[in-house]
């Protein structure tokens, strides 16, 4: 019985999200390590339901994963409830990243992180692919 009254309280809420309550947000910058805007930047925002069938009331979250592209400034954005979400950012000849973050209801939570250049994608491109001009 327990279950089915959290389950109940979770649809309650999310409804109630939708339904016009203040915007929670995931937002950030994605850049290279020296800092510079990575446009195009995939931002995947997954939602992690751990805690919400114990009973946490603000892991309200949603079963669809959120796909988010950066701008040109390397600036990204996405409203999403309240609760807890792997955020997993991927972009062209760089290693992708992952991490968790809380997003609070009302609340902007921030996200942003620098791109190391993949070391394979460097070699394949510098060396093999396109030898060094003499």
């Amino acid at each position: 019985m327990t279950r089915s009254v959290g389950a109940l309280v979770i649809v309650l809420a999310c409804l109630s999200w939708l339904s016009g309550n203040p915007k929670s947000t995931i937002r950030g910058q994605i850049a290279d390590s020296e800092g510079a805007a990575i446009a195009n930047a995939r931002v995947l925002i997954h939602w992690d339901s751990s805690g919400s069938t114990v009973g946490l009331g603000d892991n309200i979250g949603i079963k669809q994963d959120v796909i988010v592209a950066t701008d040109t400034s390397g600036q990204y954005s996405a409203n999403v409830p309240p609760g807890f979400y792997d955020v997993f950012v991927s972009a062209g000849a760089f290693t992708p990243t992952a991490a968790k973050v809380r997003v609070k209801e009302g609340e902007a939570t921030i996200f942003s992180t620098k791109l190391k250049a993949d070391p394979l994608v460097s070699k394949e491109i510098g060396h093999d692919v396109y030898p060094a001009q003499k």
